[in-house]
């Protein structure tokens, strides 16, 4: 288990990551309400923002339970959360790896936000948490996905059938790596 505390807190050139607030719910319920946007999360798009406030809720128990965490994507502009991105857990007694995940409004594709993010998200896990792997999974189709892991160093390893479930069917998903050694070369 890897104990971080506090809540760790990295800037970018235009976004702070911080842990969520319940007064990012009416941005979260914005993103997570767009149908493009959750489609590949597994999860139907919310209805209302006390479901945003639950996840919100959810996510910060998460860290304190010390098996995920996940940061709120801050623009700094305008103070507005974008997105979110952080690790789904991770293993440490048995090979040092973290899966990485995230998310962005749909406003927000194309402009680079992600890979300003990732870059920080990525070198906080193997500096700070001392990860040798990160792992990413897309669903098949996800094609801006993939190619914004494999552009972070990201190499395919497979699909690996029925790993998930979304919207109650299971399905494949194709599974992405970097290696610490990879990332710091």
């Amino acid at each position: 288990m890897i104990n971080i505390v506090p809540f760790p807190v990295l800037e970018t050139e235009r976004c702070l990551l911080r842990q969520m607030k319940v007064e990012d719910a009416a941005d979260l319920y914005q993103i997570f309400s767009d149908a493009e946007v959750t489609k590949d999360m597994g999860i139907d798009p919310l209805d209302n923002i006390g479901q945003a406030e639950g996840i919100i809720h959810f996510m910060n128990q998460l860290y304190d339970q010390k098996s995920a965490f996940r940061w709120g994507i801050i623009r700094k502009a305008d103070g507005k959360l974008i997105g979110t991105c952080g690790y789904n857990g991770w293993e440490i007694q048995r090979g040092s790896r973290g899966e990485i995940a995230y998310d962005l409004g749909k406003a927000y594709w194309r402009q680079g936000y992600m890979s300003e993010v990732l870059q920080s998200a990525i070198s906080f896990g193997f500096d700070t948490m001392s990860l040798h792997r990160i792992e990413a999974f897309t669903n098949m189709d996800a094609v801006p996905s993939m190619k914004l892991l494999e552009r972070m160093g990201f190499k395919e390893e497979g699909i690996l059938r029925g790993y998930a479930m979304f919207h109650g069917q299971f399905c494949d998903q194709r599974c992405y790596s970097l290696l610490k050694l990879e990332w710091n070369s």
